[in-house]
């Protein structure tokens, strides 16, 4: 349930200030469970087991806006994520934050957004399930490069079109979605020397939602300007396209995604594959099953670097806003290939031994969790 104030924080500070037509919003979730973990043995590391509580991604949402009149809003929102398995807090405003307006011509925002990853269709990140368990955990990935960063793109100016017959679009432009940030690739992590001042990133995307009928189609391309660049250096762009859809047949909706990407490495031979997945989530009783299959291509030029991952799952409502979810899933890399479940170094509190991509193994998952909104 939203709870909404109307200027509480800022009247309690700046008494005499008139904000009558201003309103703030606080919403969120908390979801976390407990993760059974385990991979086949492989050469040099053998089999790891582990039991370990894991986060869905908990985050407390201040959001508002204020009536400018002619039928203009300004808009805003801070997305604070945080580790509900541990207590931890994430970085403030690290989820989706903008300030904007908005009016008959559409919707103008600035700030840290989400963009081109997770158009997959099935739901196990928004249910009580786990988000490791979704199909981002290949879909989003070349290996283990993740493609637009799997994450909020920084520094996005985005504006979105009014809806029109069931259509919508947006664009976005970041000015440094591979900058520096003290001499470290935020995108990677590594110590790279690169000039954040000619890093930029496009997105377009068009969607039709109409009664049973959704589909879309997103297009990413992404570059940066690097110094002294090898094949061993940081990525230098990206390009990829999306396209995805489901159709709600009543008794189960079925979704679809197929993705072609490529990235670059300066001089070195770019790195493609495919990737595509299929998606039903089916009413049952007061809760839904879920169940994706989810296979990436072969890396070009690389062989056995592909891998498949089947997830299966049940959301059980106890109410309108709390929930209960299991589910199993299960990666089979080829003996080249390391993809793991989505977030699986971040928001899983499991030994290092298993946050590290084992290259080689098929790694499987049982989850048991709940999820709370508010």
């Amino acid at each position: 349930m939203k709870k909404s104030l109307l200027a509480l924080a800022v009247v309690a500070a700046l008494p005499g200030v008139a904000l009558a037509q201003s309103s703030v919003t606080i919403s969120g979730n908390i979801k976390t469970g407990i993760t059974r973990f385990s991979t086949d043995s492989v050469t040099g590391v053998g089999k790891i087991k582990d039991t370990a509580m894991s986060d869905g991604s908990s985050r407390i949402i201040l959001s508002g806006t204020e009536d400018l009149g002619g039928g203009m809003a300004a808009v805003f929102q801070v997305d604070n994520r945080f580790n509900g398995s541990d207590g931890s807090g994430g970085t403030l405003a690290g989820g989706n934050t903008f300030v904007g307006v908005k009016g008959g011509f559409g919707e103008v925002r600035f700030g840290n957004l989400d963009t081109h990853y997770g158009k997959g269709q099935d739901e196990f990140a928004a249910r009580a399930t786990s988000l490791g368990a979704s199909s981002t955990s290949l879909m989003d990935y070349i290996g283990a490069n993740p493609i637009a960063v799997t994450s909020r793109t920084k520094n996005v100016i985005r504006y979105m079109t009014p809806v029109m017959s069931g259509f919508s679009a947006m664009v976005n432009y970041s000015t440094a979605p591979f900058g520096t940030e003290g001499g470290t690739n935020y995108q990677t992590g590594a110590s790279t020397s690169i000039n954040p001042g000619k890093g930029e990133a496009s997105h377009a995307e068009v969607n039709y939602r109409q009664g049973p009928v959704f589909a879309g189609l997103s297009v990413w391309n992404a570059k940066v300007e690097a110094l002294g660049v090898t094949a061993a250096a940081p990525k230098t762009g990206e390009e990829s396209m999306k396209l995805y859809g489901s159709y709600d047949l009543g008794v189960a909706k079925i979704g679809a995604q197929y993705d072609d990407s490529k990235l670059k490495f300066g001089s070195a031979p770019e790195q493609k594959r495919q990737a595509s997945h299929i998606a039903v989530t089916a009413p049952v009783g007061p809760g839904a099953v879920l169940f994706q299959y989810t296979k990436a291509q072969g890396i070009s030029g690389q062989s056995n670097t592909g891998a498949t991952q089947v997830s299966i799952g049940y959301d059980y409502s106890l109410s309108k806003r709390t929930s209960v979810g299991v589910n199993y899933s299960k990666i089979n890399n080829e003996s080249k290939a390391s993809y793991n479940f989505f977030t699986h170094s971040g928001l899983q509190n499991g030994p290092a031994t298993f946050t590290a991509s084992v290259t080689g193994a098929d790694t499987s998952m049982f989850y048991a969790g709940v999820r709370h909104a508010f």
